[in-house]
Protein backbone atom coordinates (compact mmCIF):
# COMPACT_ATOMS: atom_id res chain seq x y z
CA UNK A 1 0.00 0.00 0.00
CA UNK A 2 1.14 3.51 -0.52
CA UNK A 3 0.63 6.35 2.19
CA UNK A 4 2.30 10.08 2.14
CA UNK A 5 4.86 10.72 4.51
CA UNK A 6 5.65 14.00 6.09
CA UNK A 7 9.62 13.56 5.67
CA UNK A 8 9.72 11.38 2.85
CA UNK A 9 7.40 12.15 0.10
CA UNK A 10 4.95 9.32 -0.85
CA UNK A 11 6.39 5.65 -0.08
CA UNK A 12 5.38 1.84 -0.75
CA UNK A 13 4.52 0.25 2.58
CA UNK A 14 3.44 -3.54 3.42
CA UNK A 15 -0.22 -3.74 5.15
CA UNK A 16 1.51 -6.87 7.50
CA UNK A 17 3.83 -3.96 8.17
CA UNK A 18 1.23 -1.59 9.82
CA UNK A 19 1.34 -1.23 13.68
CA UNK A 20 -1.73 -0.82 15.80
CA UNK A 21 -1.66 1.41 19.02
CA UNK A 22 -3.67 -0.81 21.58
CA UNK A 23 -3.37 2.57 24.08
CA UNK A 24 -2.78 5.78 21.69
CA UNK A 25 0.07 8.01 22.11
CA UNK A 26 -0.86 10.73 24.35
CA UNK A 27 -2.92 13.84 22.68
CA UNK A 28 -3.39 11.83 19.61
CA UNK A 29 -6.47 9.19 20.13
CA UNK A 30 -7.85 9.88 16.57
CA UNK A 31 -4.58 8.31 15.43
CA UNK A 32 -4.07 4.35 16.23
CA UNK A 33 -1.96 3.37 13.20
CA UNK A 34 1.65 3.71 12.03
CA UNK A 35 4.88 2.15 10.54
CA UNK A 36 8.24 2.28 11.94
CA UNK A 37 10.70 3.81 9.38
CA UNK A 38 14.36 3.67 9.36
CA UNK A 39 17.26 4.97 7.29
CA UNK A 40 20.11 2.73 6.80
CA UNK A 41 22.57 6.20 6.96
CA UNK A 42 21.23 7.56 10.14
CA UNK A 43 21.66 3.66 11.96
CA UNK A 44 19.58 1.31 14.11
CA UNK A 45 19.01 3.62 17.35
CA UNK A 46 16.86 6.43 15.75
CA UNK A 47 13.58 5.51 14.06
CA UNK A 48 10.65 7.44 12.35
CA UNK A 49 6.61 5.99 13.43
CA UNK A 50 4.90 7.66 10.63
CA UNK A 51 1.29 7.74 10.89
CA UNK A 52 -0.78 6.13 7.92
CA UNK A 53 -3.79 8.29 7.99
CA UNK A 54 -2.06 11.76 8.26
CA UNK A 55 1.00 12.77 6.62
CA UNK A 56 2.53 15.55 8.88
CA UNK A 57 1.81 12.89 11.59
CA UNK A 58 5.43 11.60 12.48
CA UNK A 59 6.85 11.05 15.68
CA UNK A 60 11.32 10.49 15.90
CA UNK A 61 12.00 7.70 18.05
CA UNK A 62 15.24 7.16 20.10
CA UNK A 63 16.73 3.65 21.35
CA UNK A 64 16.09 4.76 25.00
CA UNK A 65 19.78 2.38 25.63
CA UNK A 66 21.71 5.93 23.78
CA UNK A 67 20.73 7.43 27.34
CA UNK A 68 20.29 4.81 30.27
CA UNK A 69 21.84 1.59 29.05
CA UNK A 70 19.58 -0.62 31.78
CA UNK A 71 16.85 1.20 30.65
CA UNK A 72 14.21 -1.40 29.92
CA UNK A 73 14.85 -3.17 32.45
CA UNK A 74 12.67 -0.29 34.69
CA UNK A 75 9.92 -1.07 32.21
CA UNK A 76 7.11 -2.71 34.68
CA UNK A 77 5.72 -6.37 33.61
CA UNK A 78 1.88 -4.51 33.35
CA UNK A 79 2.98 -2.22 30.57
CA UNK A 80 5.11 -5.37 28.11
CA UNK A 81 2.18 -7.35 28.71
CA UNK A 82 -0.05 -4.50 27.10
CA UNK A 83 1.48 -5.51 23.42
CA UNK A 84 2.29 -8.85 24.82
CA UNK A 85 5.71 -9.38 26.83
CA UNK A 86 8.21 -11.29 24.67
CA UNK A 87 11.44 -11.18 22.83
CA UNK A 88 8.90 -9.37 19.99
CA UNK A 89 8.59 -6.13 22.21
CA UNK A 90 10.90 -3.12 21.74
CA UNK A 91 10.97 -0.07 23.76
CA UNK A 92 11.36 2.86 21.83
CA UNK A 93 11.42 6.91 23.32
CA UNK A 94 9.66 9.89 21.74
CA UNK A 95 12.77 12.52 20.91
CA UNK A 96 12.63 16.29 20.62
CA UNK A 97 15.19 17.43 17.61
CA UNK A 98 15.62 21.00 17.89
CA UNK A 99 17.13 22.58 14.97
CA UNK A 100 20.87 21.96 16.60
CA UNK A 101 21.03 18.11 17.03
CA UNK A 102 23.13 18.53 19.82
CA UNK A 103 20.37 20.34 22.13
CA UNK A 104 18.10 16.87 21.49
CA UNK A 105 16.09 15.67 24.22
CA UNK A 106 13.87 12.16 24.66
CA UNK A 107 11.09 11.39 27.13
CA UNK A 108 12.22 8.47 29.50
CA UNK A 109 8.70 9.12 31.48
CA UNK A 110 6.45 7.96 28.89
CA UNK A 111 8.00 5.16 26.15
CA UNK A 112 6.37 3.73 23.27
CA UNK A 113 6.44 -0.06 23.28
CA UNK A 114 6.12 -2.38 20.41
CA UNK A 115 5.80 -6.07 20.05
CA UNK A 116 6.78 -6.57 16.20
CA UNK A 117 4.95 -10.20 16.02
CA UNK A 118 1.53 -9.04 17.20
CA UNK A 119 2.05 -5.70 15.59
CA UNK A 120 0.61 -3.91 18.55
CA UNK A 121 2.08 -1.03 21.03
CA UNK A 122 1.10 1.46 23.15
CA UNK A 123 2.38 4.64 24.93
CA UNK A 124 2.76 4.19 28.89
CA UNK A 125 3.70 6.21 32.02
CA UNK A 126 6.32 4.86 34.21
CA UNK A 127 6.00 5.65 38.02
CA UNK A 128 9.70 5.53 38.15
CA UNK A 129 10.99 9.39 38.65
CA UNK A 130 12.19 9.96 35.02
CA UNK A 131 12.23 13.03 32.86
CA UNK A 132 10.04 14.16 30.11
CA UNK A 133 13.43 15.97 28.53
CA UNK A 134 16.23 13.81 28.99
CA UNK A 135 19.28 15.17 26.99
CA UNK A 136 20.27 12.71 24.11
CA UNK A 137 23.69 13.84 24.42
CA UNK A 138 25.98 14.51 27.40
CA UNK A 139 26.62 18.08 27.78
CA UNK A 140 29.98 19.40 29.49
CA UNK A 141 27.74 22.87 30.65
CA UNK A 142 25.22 20.24 33.07
CA UNK A 143 26.45 18.71 36.19
CA UNK A 144 24.07 15.95 36.03
CA UNK A 145 22.31 13.78 34.05
CA UNK A 146 19.22 12.09 33.53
Amino acid sequence: MDILTRDFGSISVNPSDVIEFVAPIFGFDDYQKYVMLCDDEIGPHFAWLQSIDEPDLCFLLADPRLVRPSYEDSIPETALQSVGKGPACECWVMMVMPENFAEATVNLKSPILINTETHHAAQVILDLDYPIRCPLMERKDEETSC
